[in-house]
């Protein structure tokens, strides 16, 4: 018989997992080639003091687009985002345990605004704008260096074709 519904019943024979789902963004300024960085709040429990580029949790029910121009806008009060095209796409356990509270999936993308001021929220205390090459100084977490050189090769690759 036909089920219309598709078979979400996790057994030990079909494993059907649960985990988180992020979106993050390397904001460009006004198409000249800075970033935003942002450094994370002293108080928060996961990577505190450290650099990063914009990254959030998708809500259920929440595409991934959405997600990130929600929490864009909560954190670093930025209302004109552009969403250019994705960089990369990762996977990480948030945490040093292996176990589906855990795992986070991740949708980088690169993004364009011409708001140059950032409102920032309580989740972070400074940011500044800065060449992808400034940005490597201060980062020191992998996979946003990762993001962060995906963008800075794709600039080299566009201002070498202009040339």
């Amino acid at each position: 018989m036909f089920s219309p519904q598709p078979n979400n019943q996790s057994t030990k024979e079909n494993p059907v997992g649960r985990f988180m789902v992020a979106s993050g963004a390397v904001i460009e300024q006004n198409n000249t080639g800075k970033i935003l960085l942002v450094q994370r709040a002293s108080s928060l429990d996961w990577q505190p003091n450290e650099w990063e580029i914009m990254y959030g949790r998708i809500d259920q029910f929440e595409d991934t687009e959405s997600g990130l121009k929600r929490e864009v806008r909560e954190e670093v009060g930025i209302t004109d985002l552009e969403i250019v095209e994705v960089l990369t796409v990762w996977h990480i356990f948030r945490g040093s345990e292996k176990i589906a509270e855990n795992e986070l999936i991740g949708i980088t993308y690169h993004c364009r605004t011409n708001q140059l001021e950032p409102v920032l929220s309580n989740e972070h205390q400074a940011f500044k704008w800065v060449t992808p090459e400034e940005a490597l100084d201060l980062v020191k977490v992998d996979g946003i260096r990762r993001d962060i050189k995906k963008f800075g090769s794709k600039q080299l690759l566009i201002f070498s074709t202009l040339r």
